[in-house]
């Protein structure tokens, strides 16, 4: 009975078919793409313009079908700034690169349709180093960077370095350290860093050679850790013997191998900074500081001593919490973003707080080597939250980053402000309009030029790479911004040297893309003098 219903279902669906097939008077429906304008027939007939790169003022022809009785209604542009057209005929049209411009896209505008075509490199003085020996980069977001033996340790969320990290006794976690080349170097070897999920978001080096790696780390090299950790020069975690309770009847178990530097924190660490006398400065929005008690713990079990500790703290060599270092903290009544520390001995706070241990303090703060409030370190503005901040040594200059208005003196500093280490505003530098962006980052290079970047499209009013290098005055000249685009967000620089002698940053942070080139988080920009 069942069978023969299937079979009865099955014979009518396929005369259906049939009917419907056969029948050509029923309606199945109108085509929704009806009515619409018929296409003009306008196109790039060949993907590469002649020249493919060029310099403002040189004339470029593109290659384009369908121009015949159209020649006086065609716009054109290249990265979305307006190019004049020099000469146009049926299927060729002759562009002069202007003054203002960035690598990027052509498209011609005929009436309401746009047609978009081959892209056109600008010839500049900044050019993705092409002789750097890195290729497909880190597999992950590269925070910090710091130079050391010749070569550099370079961490942060990654998990993998040039794919190198395939074999199960290979590791890229967290933490790996390159030569000036680019290349692993086996100079340091971190095990298995930061295996298990964690991060580093701050390296720090000590008086004796050490080194400070502070994030969010909850073992290191297969040891237990609180947001931080000691490595002796080589890479290798800076270890002690201790002895603990024993639970069972095994003797190994009375002694564990465990870090050094016993003392942490109960949250992230944004920055941390060692100090002349080998102390360490934490800050995060951390509230309790840990300390393991080795006299009540076990190899499977620890006892901790905790203690409040707020927003910025002081621990000992040995990880102890220096409680004669801002006693009884109460911290920002916000978050802190970023940190720098200045001097050697004063550290420099930026976030969403208005006050720091009660005290007046929008938006940064300096807090002093006793642990106090500088109440004369201030930026006086319209600040709604500073985002990021980085300090030149070599310049004594800070770049604090956020959204404000009406900053310095003047009241014309807005978006990013150059700070002096007595709190005063650099009111040379003022960055022109950006339009609807935010500017995230800032960092200045020794020669006062200031490597900005951010979410603006603009800067002047001409489209622009996120990326930009700008003058000590907020001036942007067009050498040294041609390139674009810039995929992903800037983090950390480093200033170094080419494969040719020439000026050139390391760049870090979570980045996909600049220019033509795919990168994996890291890579060097030349810069041409």
């Amino acid at each position: 009975m069942k069978r023969n219903l299937i079979t009865k279902i099955g014979i009518l669906i396929a005369a259906l078919i049939v009917f419907a097939a056969c029948n050509k008077d029923i309606v199945t429906g109108t085509d929704p793409y009806a009515g619409g304008k018929e296409s003009l027939g306008v196109g790039f007939y060949i993907n590469y313009p002649e020249p493919g790169t060029a310099k403002p003022g040189e004339l470029v022809d593109f290659y384009v079908k369908g121009l015949k009785g159209k020649l006086d209604k065609i716009n054109f542009f290249v990265n979305n700034t307006a190019v004049e057209v020099v000469a146009a005929r049926d299927s060729l049209v002759t562009i002069k690169v202007p003054a203002q411009i960035t690598s990027g896209n052509a498209k011609i505008i005929v009436g309401e349709e746009v047609f978009y075509g081959p892209r056109l490199e600008i010839e500049g003085n900044t050019s993705v180093d092409e002789n750097y020996g890195m290729v497909k980069g880190f597999s992950g977001s590269v925070y910090d960077i710091l130079p050391n033996a010749g070569g550099f340790i370079v961490a942060g969320s990654f998990y993998n370095f040039e794919n190198e990290a395939v074999d199960k006794k290979v590791y890229r976690n967290g933490v790996h350290f390159i030569d000036a080349n680019g290349k692993t170097s086996s100079n340091m070897n971190f095990g298995q860093g930061t295996f298990g999920g964690g991060f580093i978001r701050s390296i720090a080096k000590t008086n004796d050679g050490k080194f400070i790696f502070a994030g969010a780390l909850g073992t290191f090299a297969k040891r237990m850790v609180n947001n931080i950790v000691r490595v002796n020069n080589d890479g290798a975690i800076d270890s002690m013997i201790v002895e603990v309770i024993n639970s069972s009847n095994d003797p190994k178990n009375s002694l564990d191998t465990v870090s050094a530097f016993n003392g942490g924190v109960n949250d992230m660490i944004i920055r941390a900074f060692a100090t002349t006398d080998n102390k360490v400065i934490a800050v995060g929005n951390f509230t309790s500081h840990y300390r393991v008690d080795y006299d009540y713990s076990s190899r499977d079990s620890r006892r901790y001593i905790i203690s409040s500790a707020k927003g910025v703290i002081r621990m000992k060599e040995n990880g102890s919490l220096d409680s004669t270092f801002a006693l009884n903290n109460v911290g920002p009544n916000g978050r802190i973003m970023d940190a720098a520390m200045i001097d050697n001995e004063r550290v420099v706070i930026v976030g969403t707080f208005t006050t720091y241990n009660g005290k007046a303090a929008n938006g940064i703060a300096c807090i002093k080597s006793d642990g106090t409030l500088d109440e004369t370190f201030t930026l006086k503005g319209n600040i709604t939250r500073l985002f990021a901040l980085s300090y030149n040594s070599t310049l004594k200059k800070l770049a604090v980053t956020g959204i404000f208005t009406g900053a310095g003196a003047s009241g014309k500093v807005s978006n990013v402000a150059l700070i002096n280490t007595d709190g005063s505003v650099d009111e040379n530098f003022v960055v022109r309009d950006i339009g609807t962006g935010i500017l995230n980052y800032a960092q200045i290079l020794n020669n006062g030029q200031v490597i900005i970047d951010g979410t603006q499209k603009t800067y002047e009013g001409v489209p622009r790479a996120n990326l930009m290098i700008l003058e000590k005055n907020g001036e942007l000249l067009q050498r040294y911004n041609s390139l674009g685009p810039f995929t992903g967000a800037l983090f950390k620089v480093v200033e170094t040297k080419s494969s040719l002698g020439e000026p050139a940053l390391l760049v870090g942070g979570s980045i996909l893309q600049f220019g033509q080139k795919s990168v994996g988080s890291f890579f060097r920009l030349e810069i041409k003098n």
